[in-house]
């Protein structure tokens, strides 16, 4: 699993070097560009964890910019191997300052996972300040879980995140690297995962990204040993 998921962060990154300059697309937050209202972007993955062993899968999303202020967003994806199907929705606003930008988002998930017969659902408010090098989010979840005709919701979960760029955001290539408590579809008190990701205009309207995300079990902690380990591979798509 290790040489396979090398082996595909080498091609991404043959690929991205390869790649000409082209003209900008939306990256970050996807702030509003003023011309393309709508994303629509997906990615396939596939990883490795201590439970499930291999396990693959894919995610699709779709934004719109209601104003240059104000989006909306739903996502869902699948997890074969683990049998993990989620869902969310959210919005945000964007308040612009100086050379940066701070995003106030909320969000309404659901994850149900068909192994354990258990269904989770987690409200998210966060806020998200960008810069063109760097970006750092903070914020708190609620999280409640219900299986077995039983319910049990977590104690208040922090959100913490932040991650570099090499170059600036708007390049049409960029490689970064972040380090955080969450991913697309889970929030996860301290424990933190980090990894590495990059993106590259291929066209004026057609993006590649790509991501290698390293989740330890307890990083926190002296229990900290390697939870799952996974790569990335999507096209976004703005109009």
């Amino acid at each position: 699993m290790r040489k396979f998921l090398f082996s595909i962060i080498v091609a991404c990154g043959a690929l991205l070097f390869s790649t000409g300059l082209q003209a900008q697309v939306i990256n970050g937050v996807h702030k509003y560009d003023g011309t393309h209202k709508n994303e629509l972007w997906g990615y396939l993955m596939v990883g490795d964890n201590v439970i499930t062993d291999a396990f693959y899968g894919f995610e699709v999303t779709y934004k719109r910019h209601l104003t240059d202020r104000w989006f909306v967003q739903g996502d869902a994806q699948m997890q074969l191997g683990k049998k993990l199907y989620s869902m969310d929705v959210q919005g945000g606003y964007r308040l612009p300052w100086g050379w940066s930008d701070f995003y106030l988002t909320g969000k309404m998930m659901y994850n149900r996972y068909q192994e354990w017969n258990t269904n989770e659902m987690v409200v998210n408010g966060s806020v998200t300040w960008e810069m063109p090098y760097f970006y750092a989010r903070l914020g708190a979840s609620y999280i409640h879980y219900h299986m077995l005709g039983f319910g049990y919701t977590e104690p208040l979960t922090l959100t913490i995140g932040a991650g570099v760029n090499i170059r600036p955001r708007w390049n049409s290539w960029n490689i970064g690297i972040f380090a955080r408590n969450y991913d697309d579809f889970y929030y996860e008190g301290y424990n933190i995962n980090w990894g590495l990701n990059f993106y590259a205009n291929l066209t004026k309207d057609l993006q590649l990204f790509g991501e290698l995300n390293i989740r330890p079990a307890g990083s926190m902690s002296q229990l900290a040993t390697k939870y799952e380990e996974s790569v990335k591979l999507g096209l976004k798509h703005v109009w």
